[in-house]
This record gives structure tokens, C-alpha cells and sequence, in this order.
């Protein structure tokens, strides 16, 4: 077999060209560059702050029902008319005058006057045997029972009774009562509605007092001092000018063994004192 090298030399020519230069210029290039790059490498420190994640309570999270929030209940409407009682009426010829109410639920009471709120009910009108409420424009009539026709303490006309056994010994303005003698009258409020009329006494329409219309000449209030006109103001340096204040004298008349009485009797104060023995 016969190989002509002219041929191959002639071939491979053109790629040893090429190598040579290639390596003509790796070599130059190899000369003129820096043997050790000179490379600044910034030193940057994170503070990635730690938390804790657990990936299985997210899903459970997730698979939680959402509570419902419950309903708001409804506070059912105060039935006034069910759920009080009218104890006593103390009325005045102009529709005026207080009340004396109790809860069924409850043994306290409680005094009223025209213009006062129970429960959001409002004391409209004072009538001799019934009283008006009113509430969101609507009256509502509230009576006293039929089987509570003491507890009436409406004002009558003064008569003249059979006198009663004055148990009372007077000195000047001072006054010594028998014990017994309070504890009747203070048992029978309608007693005393019998034997003395009053009414409210107001300055600019507010309450200061409560002044004496009429009087018996020979009931227990004439023979404690008392006169047609006087003005009662203060009882134990109590102001009058609340249906209330007067009510709870009342109410410790039992334990009270001492009283005394401010009047206005023609534009002078007058004291009255009184033991309770």
C-alpha cells in the first residue's frame, strides 16, 4: 500500500497553524497577566433572628372549626303592672302626692313622686284609688287590690272624732310621749290622714317642705304643738325635700326616741322637741 505524506501533511497544515497560534497567544497572555488576582471578598455578618415553626400545628390550625359567638340574649321587657304592688296612696285635690310600691319578688319598698321612674316607668298622675304609669307614649293604670283596701291612705276631709286619751305632758316647746301611744298611730297611717291634712309645700316647683292645711282641735297633732299653717321644713335636721327622707322617719318611728321638728309659723322657725318613752 502506497501513502503519499505529501498529501496528509497537507491536510493537517492548516490545524497545526492554528495550535501555533493559539499557543503564541495563551503564552502572551500568560506573561502580561497578574499570576495572583487580587479579589475583595466583603465580609457581611445576618442576624436572622430564630423562631421556632412547626408546620404540623399551622395545619392543624387550619382544620379548626371557627367558633360561632354566641347570641346575645334578648332581656325580656319589666311588666310593671305584674310585677309590683301598689301599698298605699297619699293624694292632694291637683293629682298630686306620693306612692308607696313593693316588688312581688321582694319585701322593699319603695316612694314615688309625680315625675319620678321605675324601672323606666314614669309616675304620671296620682288619682285617689289608682295611679298612671307611662312609658315609650303608652299609660299604664296600676290600682290597689281589693283585699288591700287599708293600705289607702288617700286624704279625706277633717272630722271631728271621739277624742283619744292624750298621753302627752308638755313643757314649753318639749314634748314627752308614751311609746304606746306612737306605735298606734304609727301602725294605722290612715289614723293619721284622719286627724291632720297636708300638702307639699315648693319653692320653683321643688319640694321644701310640707305644710299643714287642716288639723283636728282634738287630735294627738294639736296636742304635739302643731297649727293649721305651720310649714314642717326639717325632722331630726332632716330636709324635707323628698317624699323619701320623709318616708324613712316614718319607717324608724318604732326605734326612734327622740324627735325634733323645724316649723315655719308665720315666717319664724319654731323647734318643737319630743321624747319617746
Amino acid at each position: 500500500m502506497n501513502i503519499n505524506f505529501n498529501q496528509i501533511i497537507k491536510v493537517f497544515t492548516p490545524f497545526l497553524i492554528l495550535f501555533l497560534i493559539a499557543y503564541l497567544l495563551t503564552s502572551i497572555l500568560y506573561i502580561y497577566l497578574p499570576k495572583k488576582p487580587k479579589i475583595n471578598i466583603e465580609q457581611v455578618s445576618y442576624n436572622v433572628e430564630y423562631a421556632k415553626y412547626k408546620l404540623y400545628k399551622n395545619f392543624q390550625e387550619k382544620s379548626v372549626k371557627q367558633k360561632i359567638k354566641p347570641k346575645k340574649k334578648i332581656q325580656a321587657e319589666y311588666k310593671l303592672i305584674s310585677n309590683i304592688i301598689l301599698k298605699a296612696i297619699y293624694s292632694t285635690q291637683s293629682n298630686g302626692g306620693w306612692i308607696i310600691i313593693s316588688e312581688n319578688s321582694s319585701s322593699k319598698t319603695y316612694i314615688l313622686s309625680i315625675g319620678d321612674t321605675f324601672k323606666n316607668y314614669k309616675l304620671k298622675l296620682i288619682y285617689n284609688n289608682y295611679v298612671i304609669f307611662t312609658k315609650d307614649n303608652k299609660e299604664y293604670k296600676l290600682a290597689i287590690k281589693a283585699d288591700n283596701k287599708k293600705a289607702n291612705y288617700t286624704i279625706k276631709n277633717i272630722e271631728n272624732e271621739t277624742p283619744i286619751n292624750n298621753q302627752i305632758t308638755q313643757s314649753d316647746n318639749e314634748f314627752t310621749i308614751e311609746r304606746k301611744l306612737i306605735n298606734n298611730y304609727s301602725q294605722n297611717i290612715s289614723k293619721i290622714w284622719k286627724e291632720i291634712n297636708i300638702q307639699d309645700y315648693k319653692i320653683d316647683g321643688k319640694l321644701n317642705g310640707f305644710k299643714i292645711r287642716s288639723i283636728a282641735s282634738k287630735s294627738i297633732f294639736h296636742s304635739l304643738g302643731l297649727k293649721k299653717g305651720d310649714i314642717i321644713k326639717k325632722v331630726n335636721n332632716i330636709d324635707l325635700k323628698s317624699y323619701s327622707n320623709a318616708f324613712s322617719i316614718y319607717k324608724k318611728l318604732n326605734n326612734t326616741t327622740n324627735l325634733n321638728f323645724t316649723i315655719l309659723r308665720n315666717n319664724e322657725e319654731v323647734e318643737l322637741e319630743y321624747e319617746i318613752k
